[in-house]
């Protein structure tokens, strides 16, 4: 019997050829994109969950207040909290470590040293870190050579397997116990153990673990000056805990309060702290999205976005469900017969569900084998917003099951309601050709889910338009200095000066206009702060971000003076410039006021005080989901560990550009041999700021085109319907003279008022949800009517130019025929 209801079930698929592939499209887009989706929101939260015990791991972070009210998210310990880890029972390892970013070198005996870089692969990141042989004792690792007790003495280090094979070849393991490895050039560390690397995907994929007694007997003390935590500070350090069994992060968490209240005071009064434990399966995530936190070198995506993802998944489904249950119940007409033939000849309901349902199956299972053949493709044409690391393998278990339970769970949403429907019809009104009797003839249910898609779809297209005035609005906007054309080259822990021997020898490039070391740019993810204090009638503290340049920053960035004057030439911290946000933070609403006053630097080398020559326009510094910060421009000669560098010819201009880096690229590699060339624009850094907003503008646009895609067949399968259950009153209209063109408008108004009530009911959900987004945003634009006007007339020429084929064919068609019948 199952056999023969797939038979027929083919029979009729390849009968009806167009209602077959719109539904294996429809169905096709919508598995498609659920399958895309579940493979990058099951990537990300596929991160260390392997380790063993990962439910007693976590990571000591916490959020500093500044006297001002400003926050900082803080990915590690700072000094004064340190201890607490000693002081305080629950932990069963503890374990800390430092990033270490430092080129690589190999001896090999009489020959050249081999170089090599030192990031995790497909990374930025550093693949250092220096730690203790407790990380062993919270990471597992299987070791192949060595143990972790070796990192207790200086100068060593332990290798994963892939990066000693890289280092020295393919020679026993045993034999590479006891190599050389150099670092920065003159740390030499030997090899004491050799470990086996993680295969499945994790954010701590380091591989040189170097000893921190190295730290500490080395040049490097001026980093890592102890061996106790008192040296570990965000942003170059983690700290993790591996929790005692029935031991709660929350218990850990009191703790911590109450040994900061008891025991950490600070000399700013103004300060405070709060620690917390957080989760491992928390880190890769941004749950609280700070922005400002550059310390954590892996890619962590927005857990928002991927449960917006989800829903955007289970949305497109279902409208794509929705389509395939309009067109089913539209077909119904041209199979009414054909079911009372069926009942007479003694098949009950049952049997016709399940004939009906197997169809349904038959076509999800197409529609299922063409989402499949689509998501390569997919993958490589959307790389650049997709997780590097994401891949489809079709036999992985994890895979087959979800397609399996899509498939079926597909195939009873989209076969079940239409399968009941058609089973209904009465033989004896069928075989007269009078399906529309009572309770068929209401497609109310039909207009309700054209409705619904419309509603979906429409929410998306305005969706869309927000965000990409917003967009357009932070790229076009003032930012209060130039970006065109300039390149910035960086240099992090360039203590011998040789990037100022790089500036020099490319000065006289053609087509470098101009170059300015820096610590900087004006904008970036990259900022530096201090705190300073004016003493007024009161003394007022403020946190304000650092640019460091010399008199030439100005100039270089055509940043606008408001009051004053320029930094004079100097060597050394002499003098400040301030924004106008810092000038009003100290009381000065007239700029001209701030200049001449004293502002005390902080915690540097004790208090210093440095006068105010200049107040500059305000710029931005950061994403524009953050309010323009009091800055400071001061000339300090040991931040200066950046080139800016002012090109004549525009970005666009790509072959003389490509001339220019390439002379920059050879002058590099004669001053910095051990570091690869790498440079940014400074119009694409800042686009980086933008990088969430990049990927939801691009998920919305592509959930619109596909909602829109399928809820157009949708309403196409609804025209036919409508179409077909009236060519008998088009007949009869026509023949009492009415013309196309009122026969076409006739049959369209009624698509024309399901969209209206589409635009009804989705502009208040639009417009909570774009300015709740939107609210985000320091600096951002306002939802102004037009919003809605250009979304609904967007939906409607959509929705008259998709049932317009059916109108006008209705409408041309030939009355005797249509009358004929009756």
């Amino acid at each position: 019997m199952l056999i023969n209801y797939f038979k027929i079930a083919w029979r009729n698929i390849t009968r009806h050829k167009i209602y077959t592939g719109i539904n294996i499209l429809g169905l096709a887009f919508g598995t498609c994109a659920c399958i895309v989706i579940y493979l990058v929101t099951m990537y990300d939260f596929s991160f260390d969950k392997f380790h063993p015990d990962k439910q007693r791991i976590y990571r000591i972070v916490g959020e500093a207040q500044n006297s001002d009210g400003s926050k900082e998210f803080l990915n590690s310990l700072i000094k004064e909290v340190a201890g607490f880890q000693n002081q305080v029972p629950g932990f069963e390892a503890k374990a800390g470590f430092y990033t270490y970013s430092a080129g690589v070198s190999i001896p090999d005996g009489k020959k050249p040293l081999k170089k090599f870089d030192n990031r995790i692969p497909g990374s930025y990141s550093s693949s250092t870190i220096i730690t203790w042989p407790g990380y062993f004792d919270i990471f597992k690792y299987r070791w192949l050579a060595g143990n972790a007790a070796s990192l207790n003495e200086p100068f060593k280090v332990v290798l994963s397997e892939n990066r000693a094979r890289k280092y020295f070849g393919n020679i026993p393991l045993n034999k590479m116990i006891g190599k050389t490895v150099i670092y920065d050039d003159s740390l030499q560390t030997t090899v004491s153990g050799i470990v086996k690397d993680w295969t499945e995907n994790t954010d701590f994929g380091y591989t040189d673990f170097v000893s921190i007694a190295t730290a500490t007997h080395s040049f490097l003390k001026g980093f890592v000056p102890t061996e106790d935590w008192s040296s570990l500070q965000p942003h170059s350090s983690m700290a993790f805990v591996k929790l005692e069994k029935g031991t709660t992060a929350e218990t850990i968490n009191q703790r911590f309060e109450t040994f900061i209240e008891k025991k950490v005071k600070f000399k700013d009064a103004g300060l405070k702290i709060r620690m917390w434990l957080q989760p491992l399966n928390e880190i890769h995530f941004t749950n609280d999205f700070h922005r400002g936190d550059d310390g954590d070198d892996f890619r962590k995506p927005y857990l928002p976005t991927l449960y917006t993802l989800i829903g955007v998944a289970l949305f497109i489904l279902i409208i794509a469900v929705v389509n395939f249950i309009n067109l089913s119940t539209a077909q119904s007409i041209q199979r009414a017969k054909e079911i009372a033939v069926r009942k007479v000849l003694g098949s009950n309901r049952r049997n016709i569900m399940l004939q009906f349902l197997t169809e349904t199956f038959v076509l999800t299972l197409f529609s299922v084998i063409l989402a499949v053949l689509l998501v390569k493709p997919i993958l490589y044409f959307f790389k650049d917003y997709i997780p590097e690391g994401v891949a489809f393998h079709l036999l992985n278990f994890s895979t087959l099951l979800f397609l399996s339970v899509i498939t079926l769970l597909t195939s009873l949403l989209a076969g079940f309601y239409p399968a009941r429907i058609l089973s209904s019809y009465l033989p004896a009104l069928s075989l007269k050709g009078n399906i529309l009797q009572r309770g068929i003839e209401k497609v109310g249910l039909r207009k309700a889910l054209i409705v619904f898609q419309f509603t979906v779809s429409l929410i998306f297209i305005i969706a869309s338009i927000v965000i990409g005035r917003q967009m357009n609005f932070m790229k076009k906007v003032d930012k209060g200095f130039n970006t065109d054309a300039i390149i910035t080259i960086n240099k992090w822990g360039d203590r011998k000066g040789q990037l100022k021997v790089f500036a020099q020898n490319i000065k006289q490039i053609k087509g470098i206009d101009k170059l300015e070391l820096q610590g900087n740019a004006p904008m970036g993810f990259a900022q530096m702060s201090s705190t300073y204090k004016y003493q007024g009638e009161d003394e007022i503290k403020i946190q304000a971000i650092i640019e460091t340049g010399d008199e030439n920053y100005i100039p270089f960035y055509q940043m606008k003076i408001i009051a004053g004057r320029n930094l004079l030439h100097s060597d050394s911290l002499k003098e400040l410039l301030v924004n106008e946000t810092l000038a009003k933070k100290i009381g000065f609403e007239n700029p001209q006021d701030a200049v001449g006053k004293l502002l005390v630097e902080s915690g540097r080398q004790g208090d210093k005080a440095y006068p105010i020559v200049g107040v500059i326009a305000d710029f931005h510094q950061g994403s524009f989901h953050d309010a323009i910060q009091p800055a400071i421009i001061a000339n300090i000669p040991e931040f200066k560990h950046s080139v800016a560098i002012k090109l004549t010819a525009s970005e666009k201009n790509t072959s003389e550009v490509k001339t220019i880096l390439s002379q920059m690229e050879t002058q590099w590699k004669k001053v910095f041999p051990e570091n690869p060339f790498e440079y940014s624009f400074l119009n694409e850094s800042i686009t980086w700021l933008y990088g969430q907003e990049e990927k939801t503008s691009w998920l919305v646009n592509v959930a619109m085109g596909i909602t829109i895609f399928i809820s157009c067949m949708g309403l196409f399968g609804l025209a036919m319907f409508t179409a077909e259950k009236r060519t008998k009153e088009v007949g009869i209209r026509k023949v009492l003279g009415a013309s196309v063109a009122n026969i076409t408008s006739m049959l369209s108004k009624d698509f024309v008022v399901l969209v209206l009530i589409a635009i009804l009911i989705a502009s208040p959900v639009a417009w909570y949800c774009m300015n709740e987004w939107l609210q985000d945003f320091a600096y951002r634009v306002t939802i102004s009517w037009s919003v809605f006007v250009i979304a609904g007339l967007i939906a409607i020429l959509i929705a008259l130019i998709t049932v317009s084929a059916h109108a006008i064919k209705a409408a041309m068609a030939n009355p005797v025929k249509s009358l004929r019948n009756e």
